[in-house]
């Protein structure tokens, strides 16, 4: 089991061949214009806490200015993460129980197997790190158990906080940990001062890494800037759409197609039954099944608190508990029964039924092969970002045009010379090309047919901004899409706004679904 699981791992290696997806693209452009003196949220806006931008950072410092670092990242972050599942289920049940979780993981987890297009979208998001930060407070709320310790509290607390610089949501995460320190600690407390005095310490220690970014943007003098894009927009964003009737049935279809269609959500939903019917007649846990279930039940509330919106991303948070609960039924099963041990058998042989049936080893091979054929120069370099998004189809997103795009802009312009993008997949350009955005907002969703109430957020102020610092190109991204939003940024070359500042710039060059002004002068 340890063995595939290295295997797994290595075998994601190759993902470094891949480009950058939408919101990777987006997030490097950042991390670029801070990385050459550019402001979060004041000179670069996104809605995310600082915890994804010091992380690409330090992975472009690291690895170089290249796409491949993104890869890196993920790949370093999946591995730390097989690693903390072996040590947690070794230490809370046997080590075969934790070369299973480690397993399951990695080997269930692979990108090319879960997601479209080898999962160059989801690589490297902010649940990606996340569940590391939780998975290390996970492995410290262990450590307390074994022996309770003002250390393993304050660590606890240090790596929960760590999980709420990526999103604030994640802070659930804590309590659930806490609940289950204190509920399965060796030595029950004999007293309040040794219930307080760890409490105390895991609070301190979740308050680091938080209030190293509240300061961290206080001297920068960001704080106000901060508020608005992490906590007014999110909130305005999270409300979006949502009803609680129709967030439910969203939700528990996306839960079933799940457990039907994907072996560890097949197998943990098996045995997350089991462990209901243990907890009926013996109104206990053991350890390993316990901590799975604190686990994922954050998860899934961190999950509904993200709003509306059930993109795959969102669900990476719970696959180490389903992994951890998996392992337990299946190297553990319970109270050891011959029933018990049939349930774990069966289990495992409809999960690999699931895995052969969905062609796991045929869809890893393509990417893979093709990942490995890329590094070796052996495939055209076009062809295989054509692989990555439709091109000239009308279908939206295209590596290959991105490519192209920030190619002709960094041989036409000189590198302190600024554009800007009205547009959302394309937004990677100013990564590619290393120019600055000339505005603020990266994408063109911010402030187009957005209901948000602040009047920089609008159309207009980002045209009157543009016409005063005259960036040298003017790039138009038609989205292809049905939505509002998307038929409106497909218009905006023809509103009146837009339309004057056009007169300053003349029309030079269509690429795909991208089209150049280039300034007169």
């Amino acid at each position: 089991m340890l063995a595939a699981a290295i295997l797994a791992l290595l075998v994601r290696c190759l993902s470094i061949a891949e480009p950058l997806g939408i919101d990777q693209s987006l997030w490097a452009s950042a991390v670029r214009g801070l990385a050459r003196g550019q402001r979060l949220y004041r000179d670069v806006w996104e809605q995310r806490p600082p915890g994804i931008y010091w992380i690409y950072l330090t992975g472009f410092r690291i690895f170089g200015w290249t796409p491949a670092a993104i890869a890196w990242l993920d790949i370093l972050a999946s591995s730390a993460t097989t690693a903390l599942l072996y040590a947690i289920g070794r230490k809370l049940a046997t080590p075969i129980a934790g070369a299973c979780a480690a397993a399951l993981y990695a080997v269930l987890t692979m990108p090319a197997w879960l997601y479209g297009h080898g999962g160059f979208l989801e690589r490297s998001v902010c649940e990606t790190f996340i569940v590391v930060s939780v998975g290390l407070s996970a492995w410290c709320a262990v450590g307390f158990r074994e022996r309770a310790s003002a250390t393993s509290a304050f660590a606890l607390g240090v790596f929960a906080g760590a999980a709420v610089v990526f999103k604030p949501n994640a802070g659930l995460y804590f309590p659930a940990l806490l609940v289950w320190m204190f509920l399965y600690r060796r030595d029950s407390p004999a007293s309040g001062r040794r219930f307080v005095q760890p409490l105390a310490w895991a609070a301190a220690g979740a308050a680091v890494v938080p209030a190293a970014a509240f300061l961290w943007l206080w001297r920068l003098g960001l704080l106000h800037d901060a508020r608005v894009a992490v906590i007014d927009f999110n909130r305005f964003y999270v409300s979006q759409g949502f009803s609680v009737g129709g967030y439910a049935l969203d939700f528990s279809k996306s839960i079933w197609l799940r457990i039907k269609t994907d072996p560890l959500w097949f197998g943990a939903a098996v045995a997350t039954v089991v462990a209901a019917w243990d907890v009926t007649r013996r109104r206990r846990l053991p350890p390993l099944a316990g901590l799975a279930i604190a686990w994922g039940a954050a998860g899934a509330l961190v999950m509904i608190v993200n709003g509306a919106r059930l993109f795959n991303s969102y669900f990476m948070q719970v696959f180490p508990p389903l992994a951890l609960i998996t392992a337990w039924l299946v190297t553990e099963g319970g109270d050891g029964s011959a029933i018990r041990r049939a349930i774990g058998v069966a289990t495992a042989a409809l999960m690999a039924v699931l895995m052969l049936t969905r062609q796991y080893p045929a869809r890893v091979l393509e990417w893979a092969r093709a990942d490995a054929a890329a590094l070796r120069g052996s495939m055209d370099r076009m062809t295989y970002l054509d692989r990555f998004g439709g091109y000239g189809n009308a279908r939206g997103y295209s590596a290959r045009a991105n490519e192209e795009l920030a190619d002709y802009v960094r041989a036409h312009t000189a590198p302190d010379e600024r554009i800007f993008l009205f547009g959302i997949s394309g937004a990677g350009v100013y990564f590619g090309a290393d120019r600055l955005t000339a505005h603020r907002f990266l994408r063109a969703n911010f402030f187009v047919a957005t209901d948000f109430p602040d009047p920089s957020f609008r159309l207009p102020r980002v045209v009157a901004d543009l016409a005063e610092r005259r960036p040298r190109y003017l790039i138009f991204e038609r989205l292809n899409s049905l939505s509002e939003m998307g038929r409106a940024v497909d218009r905006l070359p023809d509103d009146p706004d837009v339309a004057r500042l056009l007169t300053a710039y003349g029309r030079e060059a269509q690429i795909e679904d991208f089209t150049l002004y280039r300034r007169l002068d």
